[in-house]
């Protein structure tokens, strides 16, 4: 969240404010991409999809949680032509589909048995990365870093507003005077509530709304 105070006395704006709640995460996240170079895109999805169904499962047996596979993306690549291809070269794509794995991170769980099924999922997606790359011909995949995310954001987002207005109300009262007493003015729509990982037992969530310090006087009778 920022706050900005603004008038014909003060050379500068403060920095901004920004109201944060940090809470414990219950899910964690990785990144995948699965390719494969073909000559026939639309048997190539099918084998697509039966290397991702494959990744879910050694996931789920690797960490003895349920699993969750969120495909986000389709992208199919074409080479560029080189002067003495063949023909049959200007077939060839290389299709990719992206997506996430999640995991679910239950409150009981302590900080070691979330430790141990973070080294559990990163395990299995080196050796779902080490076998791709060793079998020729064969779905190849890649992975990002694990991390550790909140599933439901949005429903801190009363907090968040909450400490907002505790903190706006805290610089009026610091810059302001008995005689020009500051207000919340000029206030933009919140935006949707961001969070930032921090570790396995900390993720930071924050919330953007803009709004302006001002002095408000009366209209005069």
């Amino acid at each position: 969240m920022s706050l900005s105070y603004k008038e014909k006395y003060v050379p500068h704006e403060p920095s901004p404010i920004r109201a944060e709640l940090v809470v414990r995460p219950d899910l964690l996240r990785v990144s995948f991409s699965v390719s494969l170079e073909t000559e026939g895109i639309e048997q190539t999805l099918p084998l697509l999809q039966r290397a991702c169904e494959q990744l879910q499962r050694r996931a789920r047996e690797a960490t003895g949680a349920e699993v969750t596979l969120r495909p986000r993306d389709t992208r199919i690549n074409h080479p560029a032509p080189k002067k003495l291809s063949l023909p049959e070269d200007d077939d060839r794509a290389t299709v990719a589909v992206s997506g996430l794995l999640v995991v679910p991170l239950p409150a009981e769980l302590d900080f070691w048995a979330r430790s141990t099924r973070v080294g559990a999922l990163v395990r299995v997606c080196h050796e779902v990365e080490r076998d791709s790359r060793e079998t020729k011909k064969q779905p190849r995949f890649s992975f990002g870093t694990v991390e550790a995310f909140v599933s439901q954001p949005e429903a801190h987002r009363t907090e968040l507003l909450r400490r907002f207005v505790e903190r706006a109300r805290e610089m009026a009262s610091a810059l302001g005077s008995a005689e020009a007493p500051l207000q919340v003015v000029d206030c933009a729509p919140a935006g949707a509530v961001e969070q930032t990982p921090v570790s396995l037992e900390e993720v930071g969530l924050s919330l953007h709304v803009h709004c302006r310090l001002d002095v408000v006087r009366e209209r005069a009778h």
